[in-house]
């Protein structure tokens, strides 16, 4: 699961921790299955929302 940081506002311009690409903006996301926070892009914090959402699966 993974979760916001609600104490951090968004980072400054650089590679996202999930994608690689080089954004404006990122968002710290902390990862509790790999105890570490990373700083991701908008796109990809949709993806980890979701991730979230369907552990299981789209079917499950």
């Amino acid at each position: 699961m993974s979760s916001v940081s609600s104490d951090i506002d968004a980072v400054t311009a650089g590679c996202c921790g999930d994608c690689g690409q080089f954004v404006l903006r990122r968002t710290p996301l902390f990862d509790e299955d790999a105890k570490m926070t990373r700083e991701i892009c908008i796109r990809c914090l949709v993806f980890a929302y979701q991730r979230r959402q369907f552990k299981t699966g789209c079917c499950g």
